[in-house]
């Protein structure tokens, strides 16, 4: 996931969040004049920022937004020298290895945060929970997961292109490749960006990915990854695949200019292919993930033990996710809430887009939220996962084949954690 252009682009469209300097004036009383520093890799929710800094006029926001991975090793660093902002934001993929570092957090149940646990999603609650019972973070939104895809180009290859007509093309990921070949074979052309968005999105629709609930490694064991790998093989073995990398100019150019027909898209995505294309409003819809159920991606907001205003911190935190406030942002950015109260609101559950074909979008990633019983991560996942990522990046380029790769992928996994 992630190059420069995914920091920009995810911002724009979703996970949703933030963030900014190091920890502010010290200070206690309703009247000082307080800044809240806040680190991220997404931008802020600016309207509810403002109405914030509104209703509180000693309360100023600042942030500072990073690259993806770069945002994560900044807020590793400063923890480990003791210092950090007032608030920071990991993406769940992250978070295993921040979680496994309670210390360096303010626990939140100092301020309530138990008292709100109710309001979320409860997988998402326990991925921002420390052994040791601490509350480290509390959820942003959540990536419930849906294909999108160009209603010209399955016209012109002889697909339905009604929603519930194309989900019932891919029940399972067999009977997705199997409809991509007949795309690819009916036109020539490309059917996903590449074999490793297949991977992401059926790797993550597993109870366990690459950690147990006790936290062993199970990415060389677990049947789930091998088989996402071996379908993201499939792909680029099908001719199936543009072989362009997610966020990059060149995957930019190709979702504008038909370079492939479909996109494994969590709700935040919306946002991201509506603004890099912009002039294809009704070419693309919205069907149902094969498998129904499965995520990616959303974060948390957490307080280290170095800021001077916690408790304030606090406040605007659990303000920002609140469901009132995530409701708000949904309506918005299409930001999907983690917020389960909230997903038989009429307002969430009768969400057309009208930019894509006017797809009943809240029921279809509302649906693909339902069953999703989350998986259990650890402190190494996002180096985990990158080495099964780069392996799919050198089957795409001819490098490997999809055997030699997954060995590889297996090696490289054990010596980057030590495993």
């Amino acid at each position: 996931m992630r190059a420069s252009m995914k920091a920009a682009l995810a911002a724009a469209a979703a996970i949703s969040l933030l963030l900014a300097g190091c920890s502010g004036a010290s200070g206690g009383s309703s009247d000082e004049k307080i800044t809240l520093n806040m680190w991220g890799f997404a931008d802020l929710y600016k309207p509810q920022v403002q109405q914030y800094e509104k209703d509180h006029p000693n309360i100023t926001i600042q942030s500072k937004i990073s690259d993806y991975d770069a945002s994560h090793q900044t807020l590793l660093t400063a923890l480990a020298a003791g210092k950090g902002p007032d608030i920071g934001q990991i993406a769940i993929d992250y978070m295993g290895e921040f979680v496994d570092k309670p210390a360096a957090f303010t626990d939140l149940r100092k301020f309530g945060a138990d008292k709100i646990e109710k309001n979320y999603l409860d997988w998402r609650w326990a991925g921002g929970v420390a052994t040791n019972g601490s509350v480290v973070g509390i959820p942003t939104d959540v990536g419930g997961m849906a294909i999108a895809y160009r209603t010209d180009l399955f016209q012109a290859a002889g697909l339905p292109t009604d929603p519930a007509e194309v989900s019932k093309l891919w029940p399972d990921w067999k009977g997705y490749l199997a409809t991509g070949k007949k795309y690819v074979d009916a036109t020539g052309q490309k059917w996903v960006d590449s074999g490793k968005s297949v991977f992401r999105a059926e790797s993550n629709q597993g109870d366990e990915k690459y950690y147990d609930a006790k936290g062993k490694t199970v990415y060389e064991s677990n049947s789930q990854i091998k088989r996402s790998f071996d379908d993201g093989v499939a792909a680029i073995d099908g001719g199936m695949s543009a072989n362009v990398a997610t966020f990059t100019p060149q995957w930019g150019a190709a979702l504008a200019n038909g370079g492939f027909a479909t996109l494994p898209a969590p709700a935040w995505m919306l946002g991201v292919v509506q603004q890099q294309a912009p002039d294809l409003a009704k070419e693309w819809s919205i069907a149902t993930l094969p498998g129904t159920s499965g995520n990616d991606g959303g974060s948390f907001l957490v307080v280290p033990k170095a800021s001077k205003h916690a408790k304030e911190a606090y406040d605007f935190i659990s303000w920002l996710e609140d469901p009132k406030q995530q409701l708000a942002n949904f309506k918005a950015t299409n930001t999907f809430p983690s917020t389960p109260s909230l997903y038989s609101n009429p307002a969430v559950t009768s969400l057309k887009n009208p930019y894509f074909s006017d797809a009943p979008v809240g029921t279809i990633y509302t649906d693909s939220l339902k069953a999703v019983k989350g998986h259990p991560t650890g402190p190494k996942d996002r180096i985990i996962e990158n080495q099964f990522e780069n392996a799919l990046g050198r089957v795409d380029q001819g490098q490997q084949s999809g055997p030699d790769a997954w060995k590889q992928a297996l090696g490289d996994a054990k010596r980057e954690i030590g495993d």
